[in-house]
């Protein structure tokens, strides 16, 4: 409630003080109390997307059996049109002392089907091949995606528009800052803003929290302190359940204008579930690969598919401790180079862990993981810059593939909270399409078996004030996945940039990822876009 009080607050108040001059400039406003500055975005991409692995396993009703042949096999496609809707209003007043901003945005817009749901039921022995079939007599079964698509309906982030209306207004931003002491050496923010920790690796999305920021270099140390408390969720705090908020401390040395080297320490107490969410898709890998071993139409295998229904159909539970603590920094070692790099550790705990309803809880779940990010950029001539990079998320074999093989207990993979990783264009999502992405939780690597990622970026300035990019990436899981291979494939990417007026950029980027032996495919992985952003000059 406090959130919409003051998102209503500063968008009473944008309009009024940008109304003197219609909002036809990128700023408005400009007495001497001070100025408004409003900024809008039209972005539209059409993408095509070839022979990507397929993650999801659906129920087929005609034959009464799961579709997993193609788990992890190179056969999807897809083409998509989209696009992304954004303003933002920004304001200084009182000589810079008191700040504010204003931000609302669609997310990706895109017409999409969805699989329609069936309910599913148990059956006597024999009369399907795997036990499952409609229900019948007021029974009671679990919903499951199925074979059958739905109609085409438009999304925004990936779930129905309306609902990301109903849970969010389209508000990112609605934050003020005040600034005190002398020479403002005390920032104190409090609304809804972006949060970054650990450079992306743990969290970089909307929250809505409140923050301490000391620059101690306006006083002479150059030194910066913040504590941050805020709640890690695009939607408004008050319709998650369970929602608690991340504690942040960080502390960075600031030895120039563009160089920083610091610490960072975060904490989470989950309830949310989103732990376990983090691990759907390797709780889905562990149930077909428990179906994949039985013989078809046998007692087990039918067991195993009523587990794998009830996966799929109600989720997993659990509840988590969550520490983070590393390093991150930027500086430039040398003239006309930037050494760039990012550290982090993971502990914790994962309680009353299950995978599916009904299920007994697993033991608790002790947590351990390691994060490494680095990114040295030289300068190749005039207009090239070169910048080998590299990036590490541990991963680990799943908690129930482990308690069903009678491993040791624990995860050694590390779990962030809203992490985004655009190091490659295809595996990470990054390119001409990464400011689309909905930043949701999700393990490291595939199914949570983290990521050895040795890479080249290659950016050079092209005629017409265009920006070329090329990246090149050599892709490794650091444990065996269900195939047994260890190998995501190499990736390279092609992409440019072109602002042919102040108020319009196009763009065209190619994709392609040689699949190793972690997928049951081979096919190249390919993606193609274009571009189009119409911005205020």
């Amino acid at each position: 409630m406090r959130t919409r009080l003051l998102a209503l607050a500063v968008l009473a108040a944008a309009p009024l003080a940008g109304a003197a001059e219609g909002g036809a400039r990128p700023w408005v406003g400009g007495s001497g109390d001070g100025d408004v500055r409003a900024e809008a975005a039209l972005r539209l991409r059409a993408t095509a997307l070839g022979r990507v692995p397929l993650g999801e396993v659906r129920y087929d009703p005609a034959t009464q059996t799961f579709r997993t042949e193609r788990y992890l096999s190179t056969e999807g496609s897809e083409q998509r049109g989209s696009a992304l809707a954004s303003v933002r209003l920004t304001g200084r007043h009182l000589g810079g002392t008191l700040r504010w901003t204003l931000s609302a945005d669609t997310g990706e817009l895109r017409l999409a089907t969805a699989p329609v749901l069936l309910e599913v039921c148990s059956l006597p022995p024999l009369a399907s091949p795997t036990g499952l079939g409609p229900c019948t007599g007021g029974q009671v079964g679990v919903l499951l995606p199925s074979t059958l698509d739905g109609p085409r309906a438009l999304t925004a982030n990936g779930r129905p528009f309306r609902e990301e209306v109903r849970s969010t207004w389209l508000l990112r931003e609605a934050s003020a800052a005040l600034s005190l002491g002398r020479a403002g050496f005390v920032t104190v923010r409090a609304g809804r803003s972006r949060y970054a920790v650990g450079d992306g690796l743990v969290h970089d999305d909307y929250g809505t929290g409140v923050d301490l920021a000391l620059d101690l270099a306006a006083l002479g140390p150059p030194f910066e302190l913040r504590a941050a408390l805020f709640q890690p969720t695009r939607d408004f705090p008050g319709g998650v359940d369970g929602i608690t908020p991340v504690a942040l401390l960080t502390a960075d040395w600031l030895p120039s204008l563009f160089e920083r080297a610091g610490l960072f320490v975060a904490a989470r107490r989950d309830r949310t579930g989103s732990v376990s969410e983090l691990f759907r898709g390797a709780f889905v890998e562990d149930a077909v690969v428990r179906l994949a071993a039985e013989a078809p139409g046998s007692p087990a295998a039918a067991g195993a598919a009523r587990y794998l229904a009830r996966v799929l159909g109600s989720g997993a539970s659990a509840e988590a401790s969550l520490l983070w603590a590393g390093t991150s920094g930027s500086v430039a070692p040398f003239s006309g180079q930037r050494l760039a790099w990012t550290a982090a550790v993971m502990s914790g705990a994962i309680e009353r862990l299950r995978t599916a309803a009904g299920q007994d809880p697993l033991p608790d779940v002790s947590l351990s993981g390691r994060a490494v990010s680095l990114r040295w950029e030289l300068p190749a001539g005039d207009r090239v810059t070169v910048a080998p990079w590299f990036l590490y998320l541990s991963g680990d074999r799943p908690p129930p593939e482990k308690a069903r093989l009678g491993l040791p207990a624990g995860y050694a993979g590390f779990l962030g909270i809203a992490p985004w990783l655009t190091a490659t264009n295809l595996f990470f999502g990054g390119g001409l399409s990464e400011g689309f992405a909905a930043r949701q939780a999700s393990a490291p690597g595939v199914n949570g078996r983290g990521v050895i990622a040795p890479g080249l970026t290659v950016e050079a300035d092209l005629p017409g004030d265009a920006l070329g990019t090329a990246r090149a990436a050599w892709l490794l899981a650091e444990d065996h996945g269900p195939f047994g291979g260890r190998v995501y494939g190499a990736e390279v990417d092609l992409s440019a940039a072109w602002p042919v007026l102040d108020w319009l950029t196009v763009g065209a980027e190619a994709d392609a990822l040689f699949p190793g032996d972690f997928f049951l495919g081979r096919r190249t992985v390919y993606k193609a876009v274009l571009a189009v952003d119409l911005l205020t000059p």
